[in-house]
C-alpha cells in the first residue's frame, strides 16, 4: 500500500512538472507568435510608409510640410520638395524662411496678414505666383494649410498649379471673348432694329398721310416722292446689311474674273461728275503709269469700296471745294498688279478720335451725321471687310476741317490676253447700232411669260410691264411654266421671266428643263427676277442656262433694258 501511495505521489510531482512545463510552453508560444505578428506588421507598415513617402519622390506638382507649432520648426517634408521649390527639405528645417522669399513680395505680405487672421478651424487656401529657388521664371502656386491639434502643428501643402492655371486663364480670356462677341451681336441687332424701323415708320407714315390727301395731287405726289427715297434708302440698307452678316459669316465669294481698270475709271467718272459738278465741287479722276489695263478680280466689289468712298467725299464736301480720285500703278511683280486708289476731298475731315472707330459697323462721328447727311454707318465696315478679303489695306488721313483721304492698296493677278480683251470690250462698247437699238427700245408687242408664285407680285409686274406694252402670261410655279411652254407653239413667247424660289420645281430646275427641249425656240432669252440677290445665286442662274439675273425689289427700267440687249442680240444673229 505504502509502495503505491509513494508511486502515485511521484507521478502526480511529474504530471504537475509536466503540465506546468506544457503552459509555459504554450505561453511562450504565444509570445514568440504575437512578437512575430508585430514584427510582421512592423514590417508591412514600414514598408507601406516607404512606399508612401516614395510615391512623391517624383511629384512635381504637390509637396507636404509638418511643421510644429510650438517652435515653428520643419519636423517633417516629402522629398519631393525640392521638385515643387527648388529648395531641399534639410534646408528648410535649418532656416524656415526660405518658403516666404520665393514668393512675390506683396504677395507675401497679403499672405501674413491673412494668416494672423486665420481662425484654425477652417483650412487656409491662396494663390500666389512664386518661382523655384534659383529660377527668375514666374510660376503660379497655392498653399494650403490644415491646423493638426493632437498632432501639435500644421500640415502645409505646397501646389503648382502653372499649367492649370494658364488653361483657367485661356477659359476666362474665351469667356470674356464670347460675352464681348454677344454683347457685340446684342447691340448690333439694337442698332440695325433701329436703322430698320426709322424708315419703314416714316414709310407708313407717308402712306397714312397720302390716304388723307388723294384729293390734292400736289401734295400726294410729295408724300409718294418722300415714300419712293425712303424705299430706296431702306433697301440700301438691307443689302447692307445682309452684306456684313455674310462676311462675319464667311459667305462671301469674291468673283475671279478679267475686267479693265480703265473702264471702271470711266465708269465711276460717269456716275459721280455731274452730281459733283452741280453741287459746285472740283471734280477730278485720272490714271497714272498703268502699262497694265486688264487684271484679274471682282470689279463690283471693288468699286462697291470706291463709290463707298466718293460718295462720302462727295457728301461732306461743301461747294467749292475738291475731290479727287487717283489710281496709280505702284509696280509688277510677276504675274500681280501692285496698284494704290486714293479718294481725296477737302471736306470737313474726321475728328481724331473717330478715326479708330470710323470702319465698325453703324458707327457715326456723332447724332447729328446721320441726320445732316444720311447714311446707316454701315458702308465703312463693309468696305473695310471687302478690301481685307482681297488681301488688301485701307489707310485713312484726315484733319478736321481740312478734309480726308482714304487710300486703298491692292495687288490682283494681270489678265493673260491684253490687248484681245481690249479690242473686244471697245468693240461692244463702241458700236453705235446697239447703242441706238438699246435706246429706242419698248416693250410694245413683246410676249413675256412670267413664273411668279407670289400674286401680289405678279399683280405689279403684269400691270407694270403691261402699261408698257408688253402681253403678258402667267404661270404660278415652275413645273407649269414648264407644261405652258412645252405645249405652246415654237416662238409663241420672246422672253420668260423666271423666279426661282417656286414650289413643284424651281426657276432654275425650269430653265435646265426647257434648255433640254428639242425644239427651235428653247433658247429663248430666259431671265432671273428674284429675291436670291447674292453672287452665288447669279452664278447659279447663269449655270442653269439663264440669260441674266434681276434682283428685287424690280427696277423696271432695268427689266425694259436688258430685254432689249437680250432681244437685240437675237435678232442681230
Amino acid at each position: 500500500m505504502r509502495t503505491i501511495l509513494e508511486y502515485t505521489e511521484n507521478n502526480l510531482i511529474y504530471m504537475i512538472v509536466l503540465w506546468g512545463v506544457m503552459i509555459l510552453a504554450a505561453v511562450f508560444w504565444n509570445l514568440y507568435r504575437r512578437e512575430k505578428k508585430a514584427a510582421r506588421k512592423a514590417r508591412e507598415e514600414l514598408r507601406g510608409g516607404k512606399k508612401f513617402y516614395s510615391s512623391f519622390e517624383n511629384n512635381r506638382k504637390t509637396a507636404y510640410v509638418f511643421v510644429s507649432e510650438k517652435n515653428r520648426k520643419v519636423l517633417y517634408a516629402t522629398p519631393n520638395l525640392e521638385l515643387v521649390t527648388g529648395i531641399r527639405p534639410d534646408d528648410l528645417k535649418t532656416d524656415t524662411e526660405l518658403m516666404t522669399g520665393l514668393i512675390v513680395r506683396k504677395e507675401a505680405r497679403e499672405i501674413a496678414k491673412q494668416l494672423n487672421a486665420w481662425n484654425k478651424e477652417q483650412e487656409f487656401s491662396s494663390e500666389v505666383n512664386y518661382h523655384r529657388s534659383g529660377e527668375k521664371e514666374l510660376r503660379r502656386g497655392q498653399i494650403q494649410i490644415l491646423y493638426c491639434e493632437k498632432d501639435g502643428g500644421y500640415l502645409l501643402i505646397l501646389s503648382d498649379i502653372t499649367e492649370e492655371y494658364e488653361k483657367r486663364q485661356e477659359m476666362e480670356r474665351e469667356l470674356i471673348t464670347a460675352q464681348k462677341e454677344s454683347q457685340s451681336k446684342t447691340d448690333f441687332l439694337s442698332q440695325m432694329s433701329h436703322e430698320i424701323r426709322t424708315p419703314m415708320n416714316g414709310i407708313l407714315g407717308m402712306l397714312s398721310l397720302l390716304k388723307t390727301h388723294l384729293n390734292q395731287p400736289a401734295a400726294a405726289e410729295e408724300y409718294l416722292a418722300k415714300t419712293e427715297n425712303l424705299s430706296h434708302f431702306l433697301l440700301t440698307l438691307i443689302n447692307d446689311i445682309l452684306d456684313i452678316s455674310r462676311i462675319e459669316s464667311g459667305k462671301v465669294q469674291l468673283e475671279e474674273i478679267p475686267f479693265s481698270l480703265e473702264q471702271l475709271v470711266d465708269k465711276l467718272d460717269s456716275m459721280f461728275r455731274s452730281t459733283a459738278e452741280a453741287k459746285g465741287i472740283n471734280w477730278k479722276i485720272e490714271m497714272q503709269d498703268f502699262d497694265v489695263k486688264y487684271v484679274i478680280g471682282d470689279e463690283m466689289r471693288l468699286s462697291q469700296v470706291i463709290i463707298n468712298f466718293i460718295s462720302n467725299a462727295n457728301k461732306f464736301t461743301p461747294p467749292g471745294g475738291t475731290v479727287e480720285v487717283l489710281f496709280r500703278q505702284m509696280d509688277r511683280i510677276g504675274n500681280d498688279l501692285h496698284f494704290m486708289i486714293r479718294v481725296s476731298d477737302t471736306g470737313k475731315g474726321i475728328k481724331e478720335d473717330f478715326l479708330s472707330k470710323i470702319f465698325r459697323p453703324f458707327e457715326q462721328e456723332d447724332a447729328s451725321t446721320a441726320h445732316n447727311y444720311g447714311g446707316s454707318g454701315l458702308g465703312m465696315a463693309i468696305a473695310d471687310s471687302m478690301v481685307r478679303l482681297m488681301n488688301g489695306q485701307i489707310l485713312v488721313e484726315s484733319e478736321e476741317g481740312k478734309g480726308t483721304e482714304f487710300s486703298v492698296y491692292l495687288s490682283l493677278p494681270i489678265a493673260e490676253v491684253q490687248e484681245q480683251n481690249e479690242g473686244t470690250e471697245i468693240t461692244e462698247a463702241e458700236d453705235p447700232a446697239k447703242t441706238r437699238a438699246i435706246e429706242a427700245f419698248t416693250l410694245k408687242g413683246v410676249r413675256i411669260l412670267l413664273a411668279e408664285d407670289n400674286d401680289i407680285n405678279a399683280e405689279i409686274a403684269m400691270e407694270i410691264l403691261a402699261m408698257e406694252g408688253a402681253v403678258l402670261t402667267r404661270a404660278c410655279d415652275g413645273a407649269e411654266v414648264v407644261k405652258m411652254f412645252k405645249e405652246s407653239r415654237p416662238y409663241t413667247f420672246d422672253v420668260i421671266l423666271m423666279d426661282i424660289q417656286m414650289p413643284k420645281m424651281d426657276g432654275w430646275e425650269a430653265t435646265r428643263v426647257i434648255r433640254k427641249m428639242k425644239r427651235e425656240d428653247s433658247d429663248l432669252p430666259i431671265l432671273a427676277m428674284s429675291a436670291n440677290a447674292f453672287l452665288e445665286d447669279r452664278r447659279k442662274s447663269l449655270e442653269s442656262g439663264m440669260n441674266g439675273h434681276i434682283s428685287k425689289p424690280v427696277d423696271y427700267d432695268e427689266v425694259r433694258r436688258i430685254i432689249g440687249e437680250q432681244l437685240w442680240a437675237v435678232r442681230s444673229h
